[in-house]
This record gives structure tokens, sequence and C-alpha cells, in this order.
């Protein structure tokens, strides 16, 4: 069964994830083998590594639950991890989505798992929730397993398939001690295979679709920087301070860090490339609201106008 109406929108956006374990092996194909260092989990499974151009992603993408990663030939920079399921991906991602984006949460230190629950069930998800999709910098993933291993935080065993798939993928590296980055320009989307999801529901090839539309919108502000600039200048510029306002508002009561960093990337990830019906943010009446379709409008010509100059 497909998902509609409200649950529609819980998935659409990064929900947080509390369930554990993912465990992974690698097997090539269309590309390079990815050797390196012995996985030390206790399940493996293969792992198809593929190079393609963005135009054949869609197509790419598996039609079973498994785990394959995606190098973008003709974006520079840009990799695609298909998780198996969402409980699978949620169980990599779900520190590090709270580390760096969630509301309320601290961007200086990686909170227990058990922090992590009681802050999903604050915003109606399930203790087993999980990540709709993710959109990270490899310097931003490499924060998370440097603040980790500051703060001598053990990692589950999702994190840890994350963290050897990211070595081996040659993401990020453990450099005098420390992790880093391999460049600051690599940027990796995630989405989640088909099958089911919380609710008793499933998700469908459309629902897998729109995950990844929405987060190649973010591939695209932060790889374009006559782009970004464009969503921040229609921010600061197109709206009026009642529209960032209530903006703002919504996002927020999603769950999202409420800073101008991430609202302004979320809002144009949402409104130029989330299909109508997954879209979170809605119209609200009166001199206060905002409309959905006309911010879309006017967003799409500020970028028009910018990338003409």
């Amino acid at each position: 069964m497909s998902l509609t109406g409200a649950r529609r929108v819980r998935l659409a956006i990064a929900a947080l994830t509390l369930c554990s374990g993912v465990a992974v092996g690698f097997q090539s194909s269309h590309d390079a083998p990815l050797h390196d260092a012995q996985l030390d989990i206790s399940r493996e499974q293969q792992i198809e590594a593929v190079r393609l151009p963005l135009s054949q992603l869609r197509a790419g993408l598996p039609a079973d639950a498994r785990l394959r990663l995606f190098t973008i030939t003709d974006q520079p920079g840009l990799y695609v991890m298909h998780a198996p399921s969402l409980a699978e991906q949620g169980a990599m991602f779900s520190r590090v989505v709270a580390l760096l984006e969630r509301k309320d949460m601290p961007r200086d230190r990686v909170v227990s798992m058990g922090v992590i629950a009681a802050y999903a069930r604050r915003f109606g998800t399930d203790p087993a929730g999980l990540t709709a999709g993710n959109n990270f910098s490899s310097v931003q993933i490499a924060y998370f397993f440097e603040m980790a291993r500051r703060q001598h935080m053990t990692l589950t065993e999702g994190e840890h398939a994350l963290q050897t798939i990211l070595v081996r993928w040659h993401l990020i590296r453990e450099e005098s001690g420390a992790w880093r980055a391999v460049s600051s320009r690599d940027f990796l989307i995630t989405i989640p295979g088909l099958g089911p999801a919380p609710w008793g529901e499933t998700i469908d090839v459309p629902i897998r679709a729109a995950i990844l539309s929405h987060e190649l919108g973010h591939w695209e502000y932060f790889s374009d920087e006559t782009y970004a600039r464009a969503c921040r200048e229609f921010w600061w510029r197109d709206l009026n301070l009642s529209e960032r306002t209530e903006v703002t508002r919504q996002l927020a009561g999603m769950g999202y860090d409420p800073s101008d960093r991430i609202v302004i990337d979320e809002m144009q990830a949402y409104l130029l490339h989330t299909p109508p019906p997954y879209m979170p943010i809605v119209d609200v009446p009166g001199v206060y609201g905002i409309d959905t379709g006309r911010m879309r409008r006017q967003l799409e010509a500020r970028i028009a106008k910018d990338a003409g100059k």
C-alpha cells in the first residue's frame, strides 16, 4: 500500500531513526573493486559499486532490497547510496542527522541512542523511526566520526558499517589520528530501497523517486554557487518577514534546525524539487501566511534572473 496524506508527508522529511544493525561486504559492478581492510562485521551482504551519469541513475536503482553505491560520473563529487531499507539507512545515519540537522540537538557532541529515542518521540516518530533520505557533505560526515572519536563514543553496528563504506569509497579517511574528508567537494545522498515502512505502509517507486528528487535538490544547492546565492537572495530580498517566519515555523515543527543555513536549503529543496503530493510546506491564508505556489514562481524567477547576469 502506498503512503498517503500525513504519512506521505512524514516520509518526505528526514525523520530520525532508532533501529540498529546493518552489515555489509563489497562486490564491485562496472567499477574498480573496493578493496581495503577486512570488514569487522558479523554478517555480510554484497554491495555493487556502479559508475554512471546522472541521467541513468533512476533506471539504475535496484528493484529489490540491496545496498548499491553510485558514483555519478558527470557530476564530480556526487555519490548516491541506495540503502536496502529505511531501517538499514536509519541505522547508519540517525545520529549523523541529529548532530547536523535536528532542532534542539547539540552541534558539538554525539548523543546516545537513548537520547535519540526520547527526542524522536517528541516529534511523533516511532521508536524504530526511519530517515526518508539524507544529504551530507563528506566534511560533515567526517565531523560526525571525529566528534564520536573525541568523545570515545562507541559506534553502533550501522555507524561502523557506514564508516567502512565511506573509507573504501574514498570519501573519508583517518589522518594523523583524526577523521577527515578526502575532498571538501564530495557530497553523499542516500535513499531507501523499496519495501516496508513505518505504520505498515510501503516505500514504492514514486515515493523513492520523490525522495531522490528532493535530495538531488540539496546537491544542486551545495554544488552550484550561483543557484545557492539566488536562493539566499530570494529568502532575504523577495520574501517578507512574515513569510520567512511562517516557513521557518513549519520546518521547525518538522524537527529541522530553524537556522537560516538549514531553512533556506530545505525551502528550495521542497519548493523546486519535491513533487506536490509529498510537499509538507503548506499554504497559510491571510496577511501573515504564505502561498507556496507564488513562492515557487518567485524563486524560479529569481534563479533565472541571477543565472542570466
